[in-house]
């Protein structure tokens, strides 16, 4: 059970407080908040939102109606609200009495009136919990686990998402800050509370995946001890919690039930694996410059109208075109990218290719049409020395 307690007045929030200690809740399950931010912000917190709401109407900045429309629309019939109002308010109030979990009283109020409201919007947050945990029970039944693809701090109870995040250590990076490299090894696990960050494979820096607030990043090589194998990097500002090994075996001494909840983190990345396996063996392919030329390769997959990126590696050098029904519309290497970097990909031959089908996620840095670019960079090839001239003229010797 989380209740948010948003009050202006720090009195008012003591004695509600008190109030709601006496209705049974424990105070570590209560958020207190005395502005507008603050309450908006309870219900982005990936900890979980409140499952109900003791919330001044008249708090400076808040436009109460608007934040209780808005609450209905984002968390149809999960989210309770109480509203403390002024004898003034009561006809503005009584103006929205179709809002399903909704009530409101009246300042001054009896003890006995206010815990009788809070008792009410307690069991049916109870019951939203109850049916909740049917629909999780009926997915698992019917083998639909469309539920556990929730973040993986929402999957957990309130009181183990405490337990976690209080043994953890908090660090804020700024975006296309490198969090973990391919050769590290977790010695901790690491959650993104707030923000995003990008896992990117290989050498080529493909992104495979987006991890938002509530999950985790490199947790197959936390668990396993074993070297990444992927480059993490914050795409926006975030926050990351990080749990020891020795905290996390605290937390699992303390709360064995954890542990199923890490299996669940290893089992889903098991069957990213056997998708992602699936995919490379039915739609995508690999092969070397030297049989397939760079043009040819191009051309076939604007031909075939593919969508995804070509990675291409030469001995330590890596960089990569995105394509979008067969029109590159995004190329890097290491060091450069757009056209600078589509053309200095055009000359690596001898280079080891492979393309995946995959949506673009990065912003468009080729404008041309891949055709013009094709012409561009043979016409520069032309310009450059002759690469089969032999030595002794001072021109390059072939490979």
């Amino acid at each position: 059970m989380k209740v948010l307690l948003a009050s202006s007045s720090a009195v008012g929030r003591r004695i509600l407080r008190g109030l709601l200690e006496r209705a049974g809740i424990s105070r570590r399950d209560i958020v207190e908040t005395g502005d507008r931010n603050g309450t908006l912000g309870a219900f982005k917190d990936p900890s979980g939102i409140p499952d109900f709401a003791v919330v001044d109407w008249d708090m400076p900045e808040l436009d109460a109606p608007t934040f209780a429309r808005n609450l209905r629309a984002s968390f149809p019939g999960r989210v309770g609200l109480l509203f403390c109002v002024k004898s003034a308010d009561r006809a503005a109030v009584s103006e929205m009495s179709g809002l399903g979990r909704f009530d409101w009283i009246e300042r001054p109020f009896a003890d006995d009136a206010l815990l009788q409201r809070v008792d009410v919007l307690r069991k049916a947050a109870d019951n939203a919990r109850a049916e909740d945990g049917a629909k999780q029970l009926r997915s698992i039944a019917t083998g639909n686990d469309q539920e556990l693809t929730l973040p993986f701090l929402l999957q957990l109870p309130s009181n183990l998402i405490d337990d976690l995040l209080k043994k953890a250590v908090r660090s804020r990076h700024a975006p296309g800050t490198v969090l973990l490299r391919p050769d590290d090894v977790p010695e901790a696990l690491h959650l993104v509370t707030r923000g995003e960050v990008e896992i990117l494979e290989g050498t080529a820096g493909i992104r495979s995946r987006v991890s938002g607030e509530g999950d985790p990043y490199g947790e197959f090589a936390f668990l396993t001890g074993r070297p990444a194998g992927e480059t993490v990097r914050a795409r926006s500002p975030v926050e990351v919690a990080a749990v020891s090994k020795a905290e996390l075996s605290e937390v699992l001494r303390l709360q064995p039930r954890m542990a199923d909840y890490l299996s669940s983190l290893l089992s889903r990345h098991s069957k990213a694996l056997t998708a992602r396996a699936t995919t490379l063996s039915q739609a995508d392919f690999k092969g070397t410059l030297d049989t397939t030329p760079f043009a040819d390769l191009i051309q076939l997959l604007g031909s075939t109208r593919k969508t995804g990126v070509l990675g291409l590696r030469k001995d330590s050098r890596s960089g990569a075109i995105y394509l979008e029904d067969g029109e590159a519309v995004h190329a890097w290497t290491e060091a450069l990218q757009g056209e600078d970097a589509f053309f200095e990909l055009a000359t690596w031959s001898l280079a080891r290719f492979a393309f995946r089908s995959i949506r673009r996620q990065e912003p468009r840095t080729l404008k041309r049409a891949t055709l013009i670019l094709l012409v561009e960079a043979m016409r520069r090839q032309e310009e450059m020395p002759d690469r089969n001239a032999s030595p002794k003229d001072g021109r390059v010797a072939p490979f």
